[in-house]
């Protein structure tokens, strides 16, 4: 590895995430988060989720192609999960449609970059972060899952990898996995704060409703919580910063952006981009989505994961 990639890590060297950050165009740094599912023949829309859909891998290879055609830097993968065990067996399997869903995509589309959630509270029977033994958390066996998870995606053609469970030591688990048959695929640090802006994704991808997290998330007040997880997660190999829920952490992109050479990611929620939709009789809910998106790039985000892209391609 050489010694720029060290400083600003495999997404800044990747051939398809550095030309999106490279992109002079504001459709170019975005990234729609996508739902795939095994049950639905072409589109569902999922009740109580805010007009959320889950495609069918047809559904989203036409999603994909749209995309590229408007040209979004790329896709993230969720799985919505049709079936829940105590372990999350699910998805590490070799023929689980998120892989499926990959590897379709980048047939039709090569070019367009694929990114994938590896966490397992879509796939337990208890909706946590983290799997259990005999009542108590176990974060070793865990982080095998999410190890097992990382590779059969690199295998299938993902990007990137964004661990969004906030285990730790999840990155150095992961770079570990990777290490050496896929060790050019980045890793992504998550940043994910204690939020009410979770739960219409929740509902979207099936995970099991849960009262409280087992997991804890970073604390909103203040960010030195999180640039203290977040230095650690470098160190230990991260290529990327997501900071999620995006719209209300701005700050925090700002200071992230600027003390680290690692590209940030600033994550819209779906609960953000339902909020503004759901606000449309009232103002532009297009134009109000671009000045957020708009928002995230002012404060230093390279790329923007949100569910309003069409915002900016069609004002474009």
């Amino acid at each position: 590895m050489d010694q720029r990639t060290l400083v600003a890590g495999r997404l800044a060297e990747h051939p398809i995430w550095s030309r999106a950050l490279r992109s002079r165009e504001p459709a170019g740094h975005l990234v729609l988060p996508v739902i795939v599912s095994a049950t639905v023949e072409d589109r569902e829309r999922v009740a109580d989720a805010g007009g959320l859909e889950r495609l069918s891998i047809t559904e989203l290879v036409r999603e994909a192609r749209r995309a590229s055609q408007q040209g979004l830097a790329g896709l993230l993968l969720f799985g919505a999960s049709d079936r829940k065990d105590e372990n999350a067996l699910l998805a590490s399997e070799r023929d689980h449609i998120v892989v499926r869903a990959i590897r379709a995509v980048k047939q039709a589309v090569p070019d367009l970059a694929i990114a994938t959630d590896v966490c397992v509270c879509a796939y337990t029977a208890h909706g946590q972060c983290v799997l259990f033994r005999n009542g108590e958390a176990d974060v070793a066996e865990t982080l095998e899952r999410l190890q097992e998870i990382a590779i059969v995606h690199a295998e299938a053609g993902s990007d990137l990898i964004l661990p969004s469970g906030m285990l730790d030591g999840t990155v150095a688990a992961l770079r570990r996995a990777l290490h050496p048959d896929h060790a050019g695929i980045p890793v992504a640090a998550m940043a994910k704060l204690e939020s009410s802006l979770y739960a219409s994704h929740r509902v979207a991808v099936g995970a099991v409703p849960i009262s409280e997290r087992a997991v804890p998330l970073i604390s909103a007040d203040g960010d030195g919580a999180a640039r203290a997880r977040l230095r650690r997660d470098l160190a230990d190999g991260a290529d990327a910063i997501v900071v999620k829920p995006g719209v209300t952490a701005l700050d925090l992109v700002h200071v992230l952006a600027a003390t680290t050479e690692r590209p940030v990611i600033s994550f819209h929620t779906a609960d953000e981009h339902i909020a503004l939709a759901a606000a449309a009789d009232t103002i532009d809910a297009a134009a109000a989505e671009r000045e957020v998106i708009a928002a995230s790039r002012r404060a230093g985000a390279g790329l923007v994961i949100t569910y309003g892209p069409w915002s900016v391609t069609q004002a474009a």
